[in-house]
């Protein structure tokens, strides 16, 4: 009778993952994409492939403004343009987000991992590609060269 508890138990919890992962699929998919402008930074490797650390054009930006590691926590408002591209600027406003700033990075992804042996395809890239989730969340779904083409 214990081991058909156990793989009950395992069972359900195997259900309820999955179930995490597929809801979490299906919220990226129909999430709508904004791009940040990206800084140039080299590709690193580790154990489980290779990856880019990000970093952004806003960053720079707000490091002006006081969003220092080290300082308090607080948001910031990016501007997106008609064109899709998050900024600071206040131009030919389609929307606004709100990051959080934790007194260390904001609230972006700051890697993007790739296939081992692909970096090459990834220097020239110029915008990351967000997803904008629920809760102040974002996904990246893709690295774009200037003329927004996913590499």
């Amino acid at each position: 009778m214990r081991n058909k508890g156990v793989f009950i138990y395992c069972a359900l919890l195997c259900a309820a993952f999955g179930g995490w992962i597929i809801k979490t699929e299906q919220d990226i998919k129909q999430a709508p994409s904004v791009y940040f402008k990206i800084v140039p930074v080299d590709p690193r490797a580790l154990l489980s492939g290779d990856y880019m650390e990000l970093a952004f054009d806003f960053e720079n930006e707000a490091r002006s403004k006081g969003f220092r590691p080290g300082y308090d926590r607080k948001d910031l408002t990016l501007f997106v343009g008609a064109d899709g591209v998050a900024g600071m600027d206040k131009t030919e406003i389609a929307q606004t987000l709100e990051l959080h700033f934790n007194g260390t990075r904001f609230n972006v992804p700051h890697q993007f991992y790739f296939e081992e042996g692909q970096a090459d395809k990834y220097q020239n890239a110029a915008y990351a590609k967000m997803k904008v989730l629920s809760g102040g969340r974002f996904a990246i779904a893709a690295l774009t060269d200037d003329k927004f083409k996913e590499l």
